[in-house]
């Protein structure tokens, strides 16, 4: 890789992960009102369940637009356990596993804000994760139409779904990643996360060497990547820097940057910190000519 892409991949090879799904009552990102989760032990589904869950009180309110989506209301959840309750329900199946959505970045920031709001402690990310979404979309499987949202996607491997119910929602991303996995004839899960996690678009050949014209290319590439919010990289050079060696070598062409030091923050910085100051171009000084008197 040019640039270092920050993966967070599952430690074994076992089809063993657990698919979420949350819904909300509003825009707040920590407003559950659902939650489902569907666990899967070497490839074979063991159990789905789902559950209701009372908002905490600061965003205890549904929007419209929530309910016309999920069809949940304030009265479905007025008596419902709030998200600490559920949590110890559900722990058991998340613990030391992966985790699969659709849409996986919604659904972790949206894990994220509920875990914060009950002060729950949890490092979900060292276990890995896969994104049925960008699975898609990289291995190019996508539903009616060309679209890639779950019901579509579900509908093209005949998997039965009841859009936005969170326990549907998340048996059908679990269904739908075996099935994928099948048709690529992919049988290691750690593959699958991989391919879910690398950028949807080729990666641009570079000489050991930079020009002005490669350091432009590489700009351009890594615009794209930062663009993309599902791609995290690691130790990733500032656009700002790499503007900076693109002035310099196109001043003084004779200045060699090589692409190891071009493409990691830490390896510019030791670059620029190793160019001799170069000699300012002289200013003509003018003479004052005295006026005669």
């Amino acid at each position: 890789m040019i640039i270092n892409v920050q993966k967070n991949l599952p430690q074994s090879d076992e089809f063993t992960f657990t698919a979420i799904d949350f819904e909300r009552a509003n825009n707040s990102q920590n407003s559950v009102c659902q939650v489902g989760i569907c666990t899967v032990e070497r490839g074979r589904i063991v159990r789905s369940r789902e559950f209701f869950v009372r908002p905490p009180q600061r965003v205890f309110y549904f929007q419209k637009k929530a309910m016309e989506i999920h069809g949940i209301t304030s009265l479905d959840v007025e008596g419902a356990p709030t998200f600490d309750k559920v949590w110890e329900k559900i722990f058991p199946d998340i613990e030391g596993r992966p985790l699969a959505a659709h849409s996986f970045r919604d659904d972790a920031l949206t894990l994220d804000a509920i875990l914060c709001s009950y002060r729950i402690k949890y490092r979900y990310q060292k276990y890995g994760h896969l994104c049925t979404l960008d699975l898609a979309q990289r291995a190019d499987i996508h539903g009616e139409n060309n679209k890639y949202n779950l019901e579509a996607l579900c509908g093209r491997y005949g998997i039965t779904l009841r859009p936005h119910h969170a326990g549907s929602d998340a048996e059908g991303c679990a269904m739908l990643a075996l099935k994928i996995a099948e048709e690529l004839s992919i049988d290691s899960f750690r593959s699958l996360a991989d391919l879910s996690q690398t950028p949807d678009f080729h990666e641009p050949e570079l000489p050991d060497e930079l020009t002005y014209t490669d350091l432009g290319v590489l700009e351009n590439y890594l615009h794209r990547l930062k663009n993309k919010k599902t791609v995290q990289l690691a130790d990733c050079p500032k656009l700002k820097d790499l503007g900076m060696a693109k002035k310099m070598i196109k001043k003084h062409p004779s200045i060699i940057l090589k692409k190891d030091a071009a493409m990691s923050a830490s390896g510019l910085a030791q670059w620029f910190s190793e160019q001799r100051p170069l000699p300012a171009p002289q200013k003509s000084v003018r003479t004052k000519s005295r006026k005669k008197r």
